[in-house]
């Protein structure tokens, strides 16, 4: 119809095809280029498996930033901080245990957590959920597979530290069941001392 505005129709592999060029082209500065038309299957293959690290790193980058945190509140040495640096870096992914482990010179036990609420929004989607309540369950009351007895550490949650994140993060524990009373968002200035509870830190990404 004449004058009518004219309707735009969604092509799937442009918008994917303009995503992915772009992303490159932004975050590491290459030039302008049809990055998405250069990658065959074996080069998406290899992209996939890269990019399956990613919650692994998400996971090493909060931990280290954590540890910077702890050694801080804790009023750690260097050398102390450094050890505890090192056997994070030692430990593989996904081994027994928790994320972070620390017997000297106080027991601490830490798990990190980096989701963000799906969809943008302000609420964790139920795997989400689900794994959150698993690490807060394991820091309070054990895993079979670890070595340390939770009952003698200070323990942490970690997570990223984003308004999303937060609220998601309080909704989730103001509707547990169990556990709820030991709770202890870290606020600035706070020095966790209880080994009866378990401390929430939230730690920027920048």
């Amino acid at each position: 119809m004449e004058g009518s505005a004219t309707l735009s129709i969604y092509d799937r592999e442009s918008t994917l095809q303009s995503r992915l060029n772009v992303f490159f082209h932004e975050r590491f500065g290459l030039p302008p280029s049809d990055y998405y038309s250069r990658l065959d299957m074996q080069g998406l293959i290899d992209l996939k498996n890269i990019l399956s690290e990613i919650n692994n790193i998400f996971t090493l980058k909060i931990g280290l930033k954590f540890v910077n945190w702890l050694g801080e509140i804790l009023e750690l040495c260097d050398c102390e901080r450094e050890e505890i640096r090192k056997s994070m870096l030692r430990r593989r992914p996904n081994a027994n245990g928790y994320d972070i482990e620390v017997c000297e010179p106080t027991n601490v036990i830490a798990e990190v957590k980096c989701n963000i609420p799906i969809n943008g929004g302000i609420v964790y989607g139920s795997a989400q959920r689900d794994g959150i309540l698993k690490d807060i369950r394991s820091l309070m009351h054990g895993k079979s597979k670890a070595r340390i007895d939770p009952d003698n550490c200070l323990k942490f949650l970690v997570l990223m530290d984003t308004p999303k994140i937060r609220i998601a993060t309080k909704q989730l524990v103001e509707n547990m069941k169990q556990d709820q009373s030991a709770m202890v968002f870290v606020e600035q200035g706070m020095k966790p001392e209880q080994k009866n509870k378990l401390y929430i830190v939230f730690i920027g990404v920048v």
